[in-house]
């Protein structure tokens, strides 16, 4: 049989469970890892994303090196990012998986990711001066780059932009056996959220990135890092959606246990403490606090109380009615009654004494 409280705990589960749900549902799936096309940070890369989207380019985001291999890449074009988190193992598998593509771009290759690719490439230099304006790159020519990482200094086929000396911060290396055609984008500026409006960085990341109407970001993450000399995540994937589900949980569990769904139930007292002996010990707390005032308020609403019930007043009437009353009843001053029941609090012990003793004797008079 489905008792009442039965019935609440589970409607209690069922909205927290709701609740829970939705708040997942509706989390904007964002990232804050840098050159992340999904990440609104200022090193992220989401403006660029959703520009290409708006000129008609089909952005497909992968984080591992499984869903490209997956995936269709035919005719599109790859861009990697962050390709310092990949082992060489998987940089290979990844130039494997976009040989069927139009182009393979590779944001800030450092030298291991040169090395592990096996492109033709003499030097990976550090940009130490402002990039310029210098292009062979047809569709780059006339463009200033903002800011470059990486100079690339290509063997003799290939093409570069924004450098000297047969060295630059982009090379263009044409399609050779299975490799497709491959651009060495040496700078982040182009794709960051916070750069990308800088001197012509938009207009180099549309023309390099829009050859085709499908493009195939691969962006690693810490997560999916397979680098053994990159340092990943203290915490496995699984770990954050654990503590949402285990702090509902606990929730659930609080609201189950500190919530009463039945009668009251009488239980008797460990230990029966003398109305007496109460009362002494809270005079003697008093006093050891030195809080005269509180000590008086307490003894003159109590006598005020009982003088009402004893008159027949009501227990929250005027002053003036309790006052004119216990006056007739006790044949005192109405002046010195009022300074009883509601005047200056005492200064001192001896002044509480007195007090005390007035009202007792006032109380007393009142029931002759």
């Amino acid at each position: 049989m489905i008792t009442r409280g039965r019935v609440a705990v589970a409607v209690i589960v069922g909205c927290l469970l709701a609740v829970l749900i939705g708040a997942v549902l509706l989390t904007p799936r964002t990232s804050s890892e840098p050159l992340d096309p999904a990440s609104a940070e200022p090193d992220g890369a989401r403006a660029v994303a959703q520009v290409l989207g708006q000129h008609g380019v089909d952005v497909t985001i992968t984080h591992r090196v499984g869903q490209l291999r997956s995936g269709d890449v035919r005719d599109a074009t790859v861009v990697l990012t962050r390709p310092q988190l990949l082992a060489p193992s998987t940089l290979q598998q990844t130039m494997a998986a976009a040989s069927q593509a139009r182009r393979l771009i590779i944001v800030d290759a450092d030298p291991s990711t040169v090395k592990a690719l096996g492109l033709p490439i003499d030097s990976v230099d550090p940009m130490r001066s402002e990039p310029v304006s210098r292009c062979t790159v047809g569709w780059l020519d006339g463009l200033r780059l903002s800011f470059a990482d990486v100079s690339y200094r290509p063997r003799a086929t290939g093409q570069t932009c924004f450098g000297e000396g047969g060295a630059g911060a982009v090379v263009v290396l044409p399609a050779q056996g299975r490799a497709p055609e491959t651009v060495l984008l040496g700078s982040h500026a182009v794709l960051a959220n916070k750069t990308v409006t800088d001197a012509d960085n938009a207009a180099i990341t549309l023309r390099t990135f829009g050859a085709s109407d499908h493009l195939v970001w691969f962006a690693p993450s810490l997560g999916t890092a397979d680098n053994k000399a990159v340092q990943g995540p203290m915490w496995p994937d699984w770990f954050h959606p654990a503590i949402w589900l285990a702090g509902a949980v606990v929730l659930i569990v609080m609201v189950w246990r500190g919530r009463r769904f039945g009668r009251l139930v009488v239980e008797p007292l460990p230990v029966v403490v003398p109305a007496d002996e109460t009362t002494r010990s809270r005079g003697q707390l008093y006093r050891k606090a030195h809080d005269h005032v509180r000590a008086a308020a307490v003894l003159r609403l109590a006598t005020r109380t009982r003088l009402a019930r004893y008159l027949g007043l009501a227990p929250n009437g005027r002053p003036e009615t309790l006052i004119g009353h216990a006056a007739r009843a006790a044949q005192h001053d109405p002046q010195r009654v009022a300074d009883l029941l509601y005047g200056a609090d005492p200064p001192d012990d001896d002044a509480m004494t007195a007090l005390a003793k007035d009202l007792q004797q006032l109380e007393r008079q009142v029931r002759r």
